[in-house]
């Protein structure tokens, strides 16, 4: 026997070629599995997570205290109510994924001015003048209602669930 062959369990004998190639074809097959899965990986993580949808609808989550949101969208969508609904809907169902209620507030900037991480807490801070919108949903009571605001006025109000009473 030399010293480049060893005995199989039927007895018969196999060369080192053959221990080479299923080595390759071993190595190939987990490079293959790892590129797959990091590209699952990168199609899922630029779904919901990372601030856009894998729907259409694009925008950044800039920021969230408990159930308020702060969102950024492109300047040419900031009177697209349909569409800023839509963000909210799929951040209430983010919520809801994570185990809670799904009743949320999204504050919506457009993504050219300066959008704040931690929520406005009142209607003096800077940022209320150049807020677009803000949008409530509850999904439990099917709630949506979507306020306009334009330098820091309510300008027209829409609900686009059931009506509240």
């Amino acid at each position: 026997m030399g010293k480049n062959t060893r005995r199989d369990a039927d007895g018969s004998r196999t060369g080192k070629g053959t221990i080479g190639q299923r080595t390759r074809v071993l190595r190939m097959t987990l490079v293959v599995a790892v590129i797959g899965a990091a590209v699952g990986l990168l199609v899922r993580t630029s779904g919901p997570g990372s601030g856009s949808s894998g729907a259409g609808v694009v925008f950044k989550q800039v920021g969230r205290n408990g159930p308020v949101f702060t969102v950024a969208v492109p300047p040419a969508r900031t009177a697209d109510e349909e569409y800023l609904m839509k963000i909210a809907e799929q951040l209430s169902a983010q919520d809801v994924q994570a185990g809670a209620s799904g009743q949320i507030s999204v504050m919506v900037w457009p993504d050219n001015v300066p959008v704040p991480k931690e929520p406005p807490t009142t209607e003096f801070d800077a940022s209320m003048k150049t807020q677009i919108a803000g949008v409530f949903v509850n999904p439990k009571l099917n709630v949506k209602h979507l306020i306009r605001f334009k330098n820091g006025q309510t300008i027209s109000e829409r609900d686009f669930g059931r009506k509240v009473q």
